[in-house]
């Protein structure tokens, strides 16, 4: 994916983007009507007319109700984010405000008041025709279907945005899908780095967070300047004067520096795009958000530890032949330890004291240790660490007795 595409799907993931499209569309949609009247029969040939103020009457109901809606809709959808982020993380809530279905349902309410207005405004003004007002008063009944399709939506969605269950789904879709999109052993159609890369290394100009990588660049400009690239930072490292981004084997000015470097799309915060590893974490934290002292809901916390092995269990490695795409680049592939580090470290730590939290951590990791090879030692490690951690905190003999016999396929 190029960075003008990467952009682009930042910014319609926006709150305000569907609603300022939905917008410009409704004052096309006027345009439309008032210019293409000019096209249309003559008065007397039209199947009927529409005296202006039947279509007045209509837009002014339409106008007065949606703003009332379209308050509601946006307060109920702050309140949903503000639940999401206290009773999860905050991390999860750019999913929940780029969610595609409400932002819809709120655009179609903005567009529909501001196409109400425009049309009042027309209409009073006297410039419509009597084939204008039958074309607006058509488009209007298109927009009053439009409205209580948004309505009914919206009831259903009201119903589930915000809440625990819901954010884990989105979380575990996400996270899903940006294992999906890293083609190519998650190498990104580079060759995959092994061991320690020679050359010179560029660093970014600011500090914050790898959140794209446009490899297509890359491999334009070390095509041109027959360069090696070693990506030494992936989607979601940190970014600093000190860590470099990719160590580069050839002949390095500071133009050929500059476009480099500038493949690299480095932000505030990480993006769950190309970085499933922000996806485990984020879900991690719900996990441990629900077992703070404050909540004390172990079974978010299991649904969590379920979600992960679900996802850690679907995540396969590719043996066969792989197809390098870009030649010239090569990144250092996801390491299962970092995976399961990131998914159950923090769970491990926070649920110790709790036996059904830690029976079922133990058992989700002798799923995975069943599952895929190369996760089979890193898993029996984790859990290694979680049934001691464990022992620690546990003080029941029962407990204890019940630990012992999870723990067993670790040992």
């Amino acid at each position: 994916m190029s960075q003008i595409s990467f952009q682009f799907r930042q910014m319609a993931q926006r709150m305000w983007f569907l609603p300022a499209a939905f917008s410009l569309g409704a004052i096309v949609t006027i345009l439309i009507a008032y210019y293409g009247a000019q096209y249309a029969p003559a008065a007397d040939k039209l199947p009927f007319t529409v005296p202006s103020n039947s279509v007045v009457s209509i837009l002014t109901i339409l106008a007065s109700s949606l703003l009332t809606v379209s308050v509601f809709a946006l307060s109920t959808m702050v309140s949903a984010l503000a639940s999401a982020s206290q009773s999860t993380t905050p991390r999860a809530v750019p999913l929940i405000v780029g969610d595609r279905s409400a932002q819809t349902s709120i655009s179609i309410f903005i567009g529909a008041f501001l196409f109400s207005v425009v049309g009042i405004i027309g209409l009073s003004s006297g410039i419509y025709s009597e084939a204008g007002r039958l074309l607006l008063f058509a488009v209007t009944i298109v927009v009053v279907v439009l409205v209580i399709a948004a309505l009914i939506r919206w009831i259903g969605q009201i119903s589930a945005i915000g809440r625990v269950t819901e954010t884990i789904d989105r979380v575990e879709a996400a996270t899903t899908k940006a294992f999906d999109a890293l083609s190519n052993r998650q190498l990104f159609g580079c060759s995959v780095l092994r061991g320690e890369p020679s050359g010179v290394p560029l660093v970014a100009d600011k500090i914050g967070y790898v959140q794209h990588i446009d490899v297509s660049k890359l491999q334009r400009v070390a095509d041109e300047h027959e360069l090696q690239i070693a990506i030494v930072s992936r989607p979601g490292a940190y970014a600093a004067p000190n860590w470099p981004l990719m160590v580069v084997m050839g002949e390095v000015d500071d133009e050929t520096r500059e476009r480099l470097v500038n493949a690299f799309v480095i932000g505030d915060s990480r993006t769950f795009e190309s970085d499933p590893r922000y996806g485990l974490i984020t879900l991690s934290e719900i996990a441990g958000k629900a077992l703070s002292p404050g909540i004390n809901d172990p079974g978010t916390a299991i649904d969590v530890i379920g979600t992960l092995v679900r996802i850690l269990a679907a995540h396969k490695e590719d043996d066969g032949p792989r197809a390098v795409k870009y030649v010239r680049l090569s990144v250092a592939a996801l390491e299962p330890a970092e995976l399961l580090e990131d998914a159950f470290r923090s769970i491990a730590r926070d649920g110790a004291a709790s036996v059904e939290v830690v029976l079922r951590l133990l058992a989700g990791l002798e799923t995975i240790a069943a599952g895929e090879p190369e996760y089979a030692e890193v898993a029996l490690v984790t859990a290694r660490d979680a049934a001691e951690r464990a022992r620690a905190a546990l003080t029941a003999k029962s407990d204890l007795a019940a630990l012992e016999r999870a723990a067993a396929f670790a040992q």
